[in-house]
Parts: structure tokens; sequence; C-alpha cells
């Protein structure tokens, strides 16, 4: 009677587990109690846009809490909106944009839930600027696994409220989080973009616009080699500040976004067989605009700046069927540019040469899962296959050592073969320790697992 409430479901072929919609807060704690009663671990699940096993648990139960996506409150003079975890980015948008506001942090789909925001703590193009989402967060009710309701602010009771952000799904389910926007008033952004030649002059770039940015981001062409490593283009956006209003974001025609997402999906398909000659044609392309093309700034509406054409996601899927891989560093400022030049030419060096590549600007936080540092992150994006996957493990595992070397971290929301002997060295035994204090006294039962809270904090369990 009890599994009759779970459904079977498969998230992939590694995670065989059941799932249970919860659309309210007394479906939650039902869940709870049926996952209790199986003996039976449990991580609450938004739109699945993690990159690897922050929200699969194998064997266990997973709360999609999906369906609760109200908007509980909105207020357009202050700027401050109570959502409930389901709500995605975009319904943020949508409602927000028309009285002139925008999150202060937003990842490159406006797919994802708020609640999923909140857990994992997600960055943009301005974390140098504005820290990561949880810094915008001015409350949160948490679900306790004894079924208590728990509200936190960041004033009322730092500490705590600092360790359930960023917490994975591993302390609490969020039930509503209230979030402070940014008022815009254009809705238009002016992007300029300049070519580098190497790692350094990319460095450089950073610090020559950081002044006059609101948004910042390089590109780096991970299959150049020889005198061409490391060249790449910085893009950089400053919000106009007056003028008229832009369109609605979201706005293309339904008939016109499913023709899209059909033409990108042949598109991934024909380039499969030709894929990193491909690329290396495109990079070549991208570099050489960025070094001869138009020098003007060009105007550009803030949401198509900010987020991925939903078409180009069913593109990356027909092109890179067996998935890929993502390696995305964190480093202190001072040991960026050796320790990225290092992992790319060993990579290259290895044969696996990175399809996408993005550094970013970063400042430190007070969140205790923090992943963030005073410096800058480097994302690398490898295409996985059967024959190339065992590989591509030892490559990135060894490029992870060299970074926690380095004193860097890592993003768990991407990461996938980060240890928990790694982990704990990268963000220091004094965090793991404290962390795994609070969830002894929140989540006594350890009823709030995942793969990933296997994998880093209890390894002896895996």
């Amino acid at each position: 009677m009890l599994q009759a409430e779970l459904t079977n479901w498969s998230k992939s072929a590694c995670s065989q587990c059941f799932t249970y919609k919860a659309s309210n807060i007394s479906e939650i704690r039902r869940g709870l109690e049926l996952a209790r009663a199986q003996h039976l671990s449990v991580i609450p699940h938004g739109a699945g846009h993690s990159y690897t096993d922050a929200a699969l648990n194998t064997s266990g139960v997973v709360i999609d809490v999906t369906p609760m996506r109200r908007i509980l409150s909105w207020d357009p003079v202050r700027g401050i909106m109570r959502v409930e975890p389901g709500v995605t980015l975009r319904e943020m948008v949508q409602m927000a944009w028309q009285d002139g506001w925008w999150p202060y942090v937003a990842p490159s789909t406006p797919a994802v839930t708020i609640g999923g925001c909140a857990a994992m703590n997600v960055n943009g193009k301005n974390a140098w600027k504005y820290g990561p989402f949880g810094g915008h967060i001015l409350s949160m009710d948490v679900l306790l696994t004894s079924g208590e309701i728990c509200t936190l602010e960041p004033d009322r009771d730092p500490q705590l409220f600092h360790a359930f952000v960023g917490s994975l799904g591993l302390l609490g389910i969020l039930t509503s989080i209230t979030v402070q926007l940014q008022r815009i008033y254009s809705g238009y952004v002016t992007i300029h973009r300049r070519s580098a030649a190497s790692l350094a002059e990319i460095f450089e770039l950073f610090a020559e616009e950081e002044p006059r940015s609101d948004y910042m981001e390089a590109w780096l062409d991970g299959l150049a080699e020889g005198e061409q490593f490391g060249r790449g283009m910085i893009t950089c956006a400053r919000l106009i500040e007056a003028g008229n209003a832009a369109p609605r974001p979201f706005s293309t025609p339904a008939k016109l976004a499913r023709l899209e997402t059909s033409l990108f999906s042949i598109a991934g398909r024909l380039g499969r067989p030709v894929l990193q000659p491909g690329v290396q044609f495109v990079n070549h392309a991208i570099y050489q605009w960025g070094r001869w093309g138009p020098k003007t700034d060009r105007r550009q509406a803030l949401p198509r700046f900010t987020f991925w054409p939903s078409a180009a996601f069913g593109g990356y899927h027909s092109m890179f069927p067996q998935g890929a891989e993502t390696f995305h560093a964190f480093v202190p400022g001072q040991h960026a540019k050796d320790i990225f030049e290092g992992v790319l030419r060993y990579s290259q060096q290895q044969n696996c040469f990175p399809i996408w590549c993005i550094i970013k600007l970063h400042r430190h936080d007070p969140f205790l899962l923090t992943y963030q540092v005073d410096g800058f992150s480097l994302e690398l994006n490898y295409q996985r296959t059967p024959q190339m996957a065992h590989e591509l493990k030892q490559v990135l595992q060894h490029m992870i050592a060299i970074v926690v070397e380095g004193g860097g971290r890592f993003y768990l929301a991407k990461d996938h073969f980060l240890t928990h002997d790694q982990y704990r060295r990268s963000v220091g035994g004094e965090v793991v320790d404290t962390f795994l204090e609070l969830k002894q006294r929140y989540d006594p039962e350890m009823l709030l697992q995942s793969d990933l809270f296997r994998r880093i904090f209890l390894p002896d369990q895996r």
C-alpha cells in the first residue's frame, strides 16, 4: 500500500529510484513518511538541471517539488518576491519584468527552479559583483525531517542561514523562498567584445573591464595549440539605465520555437561525425570575428543576453547523445593563470579536447559550502562516448588533483568525479565537520541523502 504511492522511475541508467510528486507541504510530509516506513532515503528534486548526481538517489526516493509553483507574493515597489520552490526563473522574470525588476543572479537557463537556485547557490556572469544567488535571499521556509517548519533569515541567524543556502537539499526541504530583485530601467545591455591572443591577455582584459562592466565572461578556444594556445575573447556588458522598455521576455511564438528546436536538433545530429573539425572551424571563426569584426558596441535585450535559447539545448542533446562531462574549477586569482594553463595543456596532451571553455571572475562569499573564491573559474566541457569514458575520467581526476593542490574548489552541481578526500582538502576539514554536525542536529536519521552526499560525505557507504 505504501509503495503504491511511490512511482518506479529511472533518472538515468545508473540511478534507479522511486519518485514522489508533492504539490504542497502536507504531501512533502507524506513523502517523508512513506520513505521512512520503507527505510529509504530522500532527496528533493527540482527541474533537473544539475549536471550530475546532486539530486539523484539510487535505490531511494526523490521528492519532485516542481508542482509547488505558486508565486506567493510580489511587491512591485520594493522588488521582493516570495515563491514556492517549484517556481522557475522564467516565471519569476515574467512576473517581475513588467514592473522593471530582474534577478540579481541568473544562470544560463531560465528553466531552473528557484528552489534549485537556492539549494545549489547558483552563480552568473556577474559573480564577482553580486556573488551567488543566495546573497539575495531575504528569507526561506524549510521543512525539516521532523516535520517542523523553520524560517531562516540572514540577519536573525546568519550562521544557520548561510549553512542552509547551498546545502544541496541535505539539511531540509525548501517550501518557500523570498528573493530581493534588482531594479532595471530599460531592459537592455550594451555589449562589447575584445579578442585575446593568450591566457595572460584574457586576465589583463578582465582587470581592465571590471570597473566599467556589469557582466563579464571569457570564451577560450580549447582546441588551439602551439602559438595559438590560450586565445579567446572576453564579452562584457553594461546595463543601459535609460531608454525605451525592452520587449517582453520569452515572447517567441510556440510554432516558431518548435521549428527552432527541430532545426537545432537536426544540426546537432548532422554535426556528430565531424564534431572536432567542426568545433575547430567555429572556434577559429569566433576568434577571427572578435579580432577583425566590427568594434562598435551593440545593444541587446537582457534576457536574450543572459539565457541560452531553449532550442540550443535540443541541439546540444542531439550532438551529444551520450552526454558530456564538465570540469568546473574555482581558483584563487594569484594561481589562476598557471593552473588553468596547466590543466588545459595536460588535457590536450592526453588527446582530450574540450568543446566549450568559459572563464568567469568570482568573489568569496559567507556560505558554509561555498565553492567561490576571490579569483576565477574555468569551465571545460567534453563529449562523453563509451570508447573514451574511462580515459576521460582518468584525465579529469588528474586535473581535479591539480586544482585541489593549488587551493581550488569545485561546483558540486557540475562535478562528477571529486572524491571525499579531495573535497575535504579543497573546502577544509572544519567546513565538512561543521556541515555534518548540523546534519546530525537537523536530520539525525540521515533521511536526506543523495548519490552526491554519499560520494562526498559518506565514502564508506557508497
